[in-house]
């Protein structure tokens, strides 16, 4: 069989027109499935469970984040840059209530909403990372660019951790930490 070559100009062009395909027939299937299943026939095996989202747009670009942004994920990440130490979720918390001048009867609200977005950032974005002792409940919130490759915190870090909750922080386990699969403004980042 022999091999054929493409300039990277054709192979970009390719890919937009297979993406848009894939994403076109996907959505027909998802359609014929669909009126299948309102006529009473069983879905067969292998087209269930697929995702309609490739992770990939019709112009082969990864999706934009939707929705209305959360001024608390934000927040979160500016404090911890601002203090450059570990925080706990209880000084974020009375962060928020005093810069934001949050009534004390909202506080529960206020709470809600920035461990809903910590989780986010912890578990999506792979922005903070939560550092405790071994053996202990009580943990930190940190930046993940505050954690060495090894897991461990950078030193000046680590004697904040310390200062904070009176002994060494446990390693965090870098393979868990995800990477964002939305594209970042390089601008977000800087404090």
């Amino acid at each position: 069989m022999s091999k054929i070559d493409f300039t990277s100009k054709e192979i970009s062009s390719l890919r937009t027109h297979f993406t848009k395909e894939r994403n076109r027939l996907s959505s027909e299937l998802a359609h014929v499935e669909l009126m299948l299943e309102k006529l009473g026939v069983t879905p067969r095996k292998g087209t269930q469970g697929k995702s309609n989202a490739p992770g990939l747009t019709a112009k082969g670009l990864p999706p934009k984040k939707r929705g209305p942004k959360s001024v608390w994920g934000a927040f979160i990440q500016k404090r911890l840059r601002a203090r450059n130490r570990p925080m706990s979720y209880e000084e974020l918390i009375d962060d928020a209530m005093s810069i934001h001048k949050i009534p004390e009867n909202r506080k529960e609200s206020a709470k809600a909403s920035i461990l809903n977005s910590a989780f986010r950032l912890r578990t999506v974005h792979g922005k903070i990372a939560t550092v405790g002792r071994p053996g202990k409940k009580e943990k930190m919130v940190v930046l993940t660019k505050w954690l060495e490759e090894n897991g461990t915190l950078k030193a000046e870090y680590a004697q904040a951790f310390k200062a904070a909750m009176g002994g060494k922080a446990q390693k965090v386990d870098m393979s868990g930490i995800p990477e964002s699969p939305y594209p970042e403004a390089e601008d977000a980042e800087k404090p």
